[in-house]
């Protein structure tokens, strides 16, 4: 869903009225935060590097172009640039263990919930998703964006997206059956 903000919101914020920005923290944290952990599988962590986008947020507040962007998917590049940098920087991918309340309760891909499907074992499946698929995939259905946010927070076109969520949803598909078959 494509989250547009009211310009003066914005303009406010750019003029560090701090309602506005702890307006801007509430709504949007939650959604970062949930990103980073299902990417990063560390709960401190995740809390720790969700602070920093909101502190790169504010620093960057007066470069941030309505016109180009979405709020939401700028954002989301911060985290997303973060989490990169993060991987970089310890160079070690974790697994993400999920908690079951962190799982999306709407647009659940291949109603996994539905069949069965542990917290755990998403957490896996996901794990072997390509990094950009396991993006898509968290962004969608976690934080039910859309395909042109994805896009821009990825800096990728709509199309290349929705390749991406295919392939995605698919390689799921495909562990889930393996998995499945070896479980019977």
């Amino acid at each position: 869903m494509l989250e547009v903000l009211k310009p003066n919101l914005i303009h406010k914020a750019k003029k560090a009225d701090p309602d506005v920005v702890v307006e801007l923290y509430e709504r949007y944290q939650l959604r970062v935060f949930r990103y980073l952990y299902y990417q990063i599988g560390d709960q401190q962590t995740a809390e720790d590097l969700t602070s920093e986008v909101f502190i790169r947020m504010i620093n960057a507040l007066h470069d941030y172009n309505q016109e180009k962007f979405s709020f939401q998917a700028w954002l989301f590049r911060i985290a997303r640039n973060l989490s990169i940098d993060h991987f970089r920087r310890t160079n070690i991918r974790m697994d993400v263990r999920l908690d079951e309340n962190q799982i999306a309760t709407h647009d659940d891909p291949l109603d996994l919930v539905e069949q069965g499907l542990t917290s755990e074992q998403l957490g896996r499946a996901l794990g072997r998703l390509s990094a950009n698929q396991r993006d898509v995939v968290i962004m969608r259905f976690v934080n039910g964006m859309s395909i042109r946010e994805v896009a821009e927070v990825m800096n990728k076109s709509q199309d290349s997206i929705k390749g991406l969520q295919r392939r995605a949803l698919l390689a799921l598909r495909e562990i889930l059956i393996r998995w499945e078959v070896t479980n019977v």
